[in-house]
């Protein structure tokens, strides 16, 4: 049975200081929770289910595919996925929860956290990380033995609890049946007055039901993004994983800190991408092609052998062995090119 995702991302973000929801921003042409749900389907969860609040229209324009709960008053994390419960209603099996603003976790990290829940039987699987400063996170506090007796808010730790630097990352893996049983055991008896999902934890420990935790590889991919600043690290992150990839496969960048290329696109090898090219969308490259310097696609289709240099493409086509540029501005209604774009 697949598992079903319940993706967060009611919340404003006012410190990203914008009109738009923090979760449309977005990063190498996708939205913050498009990353989180393209994730969540690459790790096996045959359901999503996206929770919407503040500008929740604009974020459902954004998102397609899923399906959508309304969270109206945003009353902690807790009490986004009791916005969900009737959704949920009878359903069984894994339950990834994770937070629209996290847009660097990987598939392979989700997939092991929904596999660890499950053989271990456990309620809930955690994902944390270490950090050198973990000031602000939550704070994954364990018994003598090791095992995880529970997860503090920032603001709500006690003495000698600032120290500890594994953190919780708001991502988990709840056995369904589990979570909807003992959800509204959580009270809102803490700083900010909301309904904490980290209080799970103790609440199935109380129940004498299994509570596992799987430690993220790299810290760089449990990164949330709560203003610009952030914004702009997980872009850098994303674009060097993502140029990584394909140099691996065969592409040639001769900057690869000046290309910048969408999840979304393929590119065949011996392929050779100049500086400050953008490739965005849903596009194709094939094979032995010259892109740039200059250059931006959008949900081009390029064939091979081909070389764009310095324009500007939208869904246009570019036959085998074609030469494009400089100066092209082409689109997918243009019926010729336009110079001088």
């Amino acid at each position: 049975m697949g598992a079903t995702a319940l993706i967060l991302a009611a919340g404003e973000g006012t410190r990203m200081k914008s009109s738009l929801p923090k979760v449309a921003h977005r990063i190498l042409g996708v939205p913050l929770v498009g990353h989180a749900v393209a994730a969540a389907r690459e790790a096996g969860c045959d359901r999503v289910i996206v929770v919407t609040g503040h500008h929740a229209e604009t974020v459902e324009a954004i998102v397609h595919d899923v399906e959508f709960v309304r969270q109206d008053r945003q009353l902690g994390t807790g009490h986004a996925v009791m916005c969900a419960e009737d959704t949920l209603s009878g359903g069984s099996g894994s339950l990834l929860v994770l937070a629209g603003d996290c847009p660097l976790l990987t598939p392979a990290t989700l997939a092991r956290l929904i596999e660890s829940r499950e053989d271990a039987g456990a309620a809930c699987s955690v994902l944390t990380t270490r950090l050198q400063d973990p000031t602000g996170y939550g704070r994954i506090v364990r018994d003598p033995d090791g095992s995880i007796a529970g997860i503090v808010e920032h603001r709500d730790l006690a003495e000698g609890q600032h120290a500890i630097d594994e953190v919780n990352t708001s991502t988990y893996c709840f056995d369904a049946a589990a979570l909807f049983e003992h959800l509204h055991r959580l009270q809102n008896a803490n700083a900010q007055g909301e309904y904490y999902l980290t209080d799970m934890v103790a609440h199935f420990r109380s129940a004498g039901l299994g509570v596992v935790a799987v430690e993220a590889d790299d810290p760089d991919e449990t990164l949330g993004v709560n203003s610009r600043v952030q914004l702009s690290e997980a872009a850098a992150v994303l674009q060097r994983r993502i140029n990584e990839r394909h140099m691996l496969n065969g592409v040639t960048m001769t900057d690869p800190g000046l290309v910048w290329i969408g999840p979304e696109v393929a590119i065949g090898r011996d392929t050779v991408i100049e500086p400050l090219t953008f490739l965005f969308g849903d596009t194709v490259v094939g094979e032995d092609c010259i892109l740039g310097p200059g250059s931006r696609l959008t949900d081009c289709r390029v064939g091979s052998g081909c070389s764009v240099d310095n324009s500007v493409l939208t869904g246009a086509v570019v036959a085998d062995h074609e030469a494009v540029g400089p100066w092209i501005h082409r689109t997918r209604d243009a019926g010729t090119p336009n110079h001088g774009a």
